[in-house]
């Protein structure tokens, strides 16, 4: 049986990424989406790099246990935001975001075909909650109209895609490296050298604006991300991916609370967001109580 712990550190970084994504937001008022991912990530590797490095293990670490984390970090965050990002432009955030929140749903296929992980009826009703629930609140009824190219769907189902597949290369990585604390720092680490590289390639560094409002808004939510990012690799090293990778897919409800209290006019309380938000905390509920 899963310990109580699991569930209380997943959701514990569903609320820190909800809180980043809120002072990234306030950030955008001042600095572009490039400069959110960037600042945010520089911010979280370094924190990380610092906090944790003294703490890395090398001791029984397997070279196919770090190529994995390596590969899970350049898949999320890197790839996952980046594409986020392109299908919100494309074909706005209210299909994008719905879409994106699948990721439990890939994630416990993958990992029950791959690690053998077994799915109860509790696990599959509450996965399937949250994902309604997240779905209800990702959708904005002002984009409903807007023109846009079918094809581009297939953007955020991708990000969907390498962000559940991330999960079990990151509980398979466990099994041959012990020292949580250096897979999260090469997971971070591979993320952000992804990061530099695209960066680099594309000419995206332009659009980097240094300003006090952008490097003390992003720098904050790089700061919650780095919680996050460690109360989740815990959490996955402790629990299995079918419970975790749901409970992390609340972060659309903490953000939707955070956004009524800390940006005012960002979220009206609609039906919709009542009933998604009651279907992810029942999700979450069946996922823990049973």
């Amino acid at each position: 049986m899963d310990n109580l712990y699991i569930p209380l550190l997943a959701l514990g970084a569903a609320l820190c990424f909800s809180s980043g994504q809120i002072c990234s937001r306030l950030g955008l008022n001042y600095g572009t989406p490039t400069g959110a991912i960037s600042f945010s990530l520089f911010t979280s590797t370094v924190i990380l790099l610092m906090v944790l490095g003294p703490l890395v293990s090398w001791d029984g670490a397997l070279p196919g246990g770090l190529l994995l984390f390596t590969g899970a970090g350049v898949l999320s965050p890197f790839c996952t935001q980046i594409l986020l990002f392109i299908s919100a432009n494309k074909v706005g955030i209210s299909r994008a975001s719905p879409l994106r929140n699948t990721t439990p749903l890939f994630a416990g296929v993958v990992a029950v075909l791959w690690l053998g992980e077994t799915v109860t009826l509790a696990i599959a009703a509450g996965t399937l909650l949250i994902i309604i629930g997240a779905t209800l609140l990702g959708i904005r009824d002002s984009e409903a109209n807007t023109p846009y190219q079918p094809i581009y769907l297939l953007l955020p189902v991708l990000a969907a895609f390498l962000g559940g597949f991330s999960s079990p290369m990151r509980k398979l990585g466990y099994s041959m490296v012990d020292s949580v604390p250096l897979a999260i720092c090469v997971v971070q680490g591979a993320a952000f050298v992804a990061l530099l590289l695209y960066l680099l390639v594309t000419g995206k560094h332009r659009e980097l604006i240094f300003r006090r409002e952008t490097v003390l808004w992003f720098g904050l939510s790089g700061l919650l991300n780095s919680v996050a990012v460690s109360l989740n690799m815990t959490a996955l090293e402790m629990g299995s991916v079918v419970l975790v990778s749901p409970l992390i897919s609340t972060t659309p409800l903490f953000t939707v609370i955070l956004s009524t209290v800390f940006l005012r006019s960002f979220e009206r309380v609609t039906l919709k967001v009542l009933v998604g938000a009651a279907a992810i905390c029942l999700g979450g509920v069946v996922l823990t109580a049973f």
